[in-house]
């Protein structure tokens, strides 16, 4: 597929443009006899918390009926996507004809990610896109986009969409989304006159976290060393001379006046009189001829940074360390580079061959995992897997269609809010090394750049009322967040088989002894309590418990 190919649809490109080795998996026949079938739940479970928002049973029944592979296939090919901006346009719809002087907001925004995190069968996709989120990162708490929660659904959209797609075409359509162009103020950015320079902001970002990094990196993401120094990627005339690539983006609609048009979620259009047709010296110091147009431009600009030997290792260490481990080996590393550089058909940027070599990789799937693997679970995805561990009954819908998940704001509770990072390098930064044991030791843990005392409290509090005060079967429930329903867990004979029974669905078969025992125990001598208070109080434990905030 060539890299200067553009859609013309762009909103529509991703869906339609699919890799060949993504077709083959798709046209293969059906018939072959699955040959890497998990031998036990456990393994099955773990491979699920590594590739979803949280195992389910019916899933660890599918995966080890089809094994690892045709799960994924099944999930890039046969799954429809689960859209967010359709559903809030009806939202939006139902408030105004409702004439009752509700408007949409974020809050329901919220709400659809978390029910679509929970409950939508395209978890594969989903789950790429929350990583996409953390790279490709814009945030309602921005004051430029919190007030269009409709357009960043659409962004949420563009990322699922691309989630199998092609790296390059993902970096178009990011570039060209007005969500992002608002956040990182490349949308009506103007060519310079007296007193006033192009804004750098999208160039600066699109090079340092979208695409080649600030150093040079071989492909096992160690830096190319010169004189024994790290090499720059670019220098301050680079994003001087990529802000001028970035000129004259205005809505889609706004036809020759940069200010013209009204707020709509469809790719930027470029006003050529506000466009610096100058020659641009770039990456690589590779000069763009001067008098292009400014979708020419751009092509060439982005070209230049998607075909950089850097974006493989870039992209592949980040992706492995939200999906599977913090401290992936340089081997590991190297084999998900190599896959982003040729898929097996030639093809280069391939995110879905990507995304099978991170899943399928020997260190993601060995039994016995190399020391180190595994990572912090995000705070969010520990509130994902109880949801998608058990039974809940969940609210109706509103008058108006949404259907609330009991969170509008979990950015102060967890540290995370779907895009809601508080400022373009993420939640956490993917070189953070935590003070003590963890940074002695020289290994990476993101996510515990928001784990604190604070933290540790609210979230445990978030998971208590999630796993034990809001219930099936409780006096006067409340009509805006699931219920759980513990009945299969509270009529399980035993303390034993109770305990069991979590081990199996929240830490996938690999509780330790000495935390098995202490859940038991507890069980034991909760004497008086009511069955249902015994196994809404042992997955409040079991969710609080540093086990289950770790993923192996």
């Amino acid at each position: 597929m060539s890299l200067t190919r553009r859609c013309g649809a762009l909103l529509l490109c991703a869906a339609f443009v699919m890799p060949a080795a993504q077709a083959r998996t798709f046209f293969k026949s059906g018939f072959e006899a699955p040959t890497d079938i998990p031998a036990t739940d456990g393994e099955a479970a773990r491979f699920l918390t590594q590739a979803t928002f949280g195992p389910t049973l019916l899933d660890i029944v599918k995966v080890r009926t089809i094994g690892y592979s045709a799960w994924i296939d099944q999930q890039m090919n046969q799954v429809a996507m689960t859209a967010a901006r359709p559903h809030m346009e009806a939202v939006n719809a139902a408030m105004v004809a409702a004439a009752t002087g509700d408007t949409i907001g974020q809050n329901q925004r919220l709400s659809r990610w978390f029910h679509t995190a929970v409950t939508g069968p395209d978890q594969l996709r989903q789950r790429t896109a929350w990583a996409l989120s953390q790279i490709f990162v814009i945030s309602d708490s921005n004051g430029a986009i919190s007030g269009e929660p409709i357009q960043m659904s659409e962004y949420w959209d563009l990322l699922a969409r691309n989630a199998f797609g092609d790296y390059r075409i993902l970096l178009d359509e990011v570039s060209y989304n007005p969500s992002m162009g608002k956040f990182l103020s490349h949308f009506r950015n103007r060519k310079a006159a007296t007193g006033r320079e192009p804004d750098e902001n999208y160039a600066r970002e699109v090079m340092q976290l979208f695409s080649i990094g600030l150093v040079e990196r071989n492909l096992d993401y160690s830096p190319l060393l010169q004189s024994g120094q790290p090499v720059p990627t670019y220098d301050q005339n680079v994003i001087s001379n990529y802000a001028k690539v970035f000129t004259g983006f205005a809505y889609n609609n706004a036809g020759t006046n940069l200010f013209g048009g009204t707020n709509t979620y469809l790719p930027m259009s470029c006003v050529a009189t506000e466009h610096d047709t100058t020659a641009k010296v770039v990456v690589g110091g590779t000069t763009i001829a001067a008098g292009q147009t400014c979708a020419a431009d751009v092509r060439d600009g982005l070209n230049l940074l998607a075909s950089h030997p850097n974006v493989a290792p870039f992209i592949a260490r980040q992706l492995i360390q939200r999906f599977t481990t913090s401290n992936p080996s340089p081997a590991y590393i190297t084999r998900v580079a190599q896959k982003f550089n040729n898929n097996g058909d030639g093809e280069r940027g391939d995110l879905s061959a990507v995304v099978r070599q991170i899943l399928l990789d020997p260190e993601a799937r060995a039994a016995n995992p190399p020391a180190g693997f595994g990572k912090i679970r995000e705070p969010l995805l520990r509130l994902t897997a109880v949801l998608r561990a058990w039974e809940f009954q969940l609210p109706a819908p509103t008058a108006y269609g949404e259907i609330r998940m009991g969170m509008t704001n979990p950015l102060p509770v967890y540290g995370q809010r779907p895009l809601g990072a508080a400022t373009v390098f993420n939640f956490y930064e993917p070189d953070y090394q935590h003070p003590g044991a963890i940074a002695n030791a020289n290994l990476y843990a993101p996510e515990m750049q928001i784990i604190n005392e604070g933290s540790t409290y609210t979230i445990s509090n978030s998971l208590a009322d999630y796993t034990f005060r809001y219930y099936v079967g409780m006096t006067n429930p409340p009509t805006d967040r699931p219920l759980i329903d513990v009945t299969a867990l509270a009529n399980l004979a035993t303390p034993t088989a109770m305990v069991d029974e979590v081990n199996k669905r929240m830490f996938y078969g690999q509780m330790t002894a000495n935390t098995r025992t202490t859940l038991i125990n507890m069980l034991s001598f909760m004497n008086g309590a009511s069955t249902s208070e015994k196994a809404r109080s042992l997955l409040q434990v079991a969710a609080m418990s540093p086990e289950f905030a770790t993923q192996h």
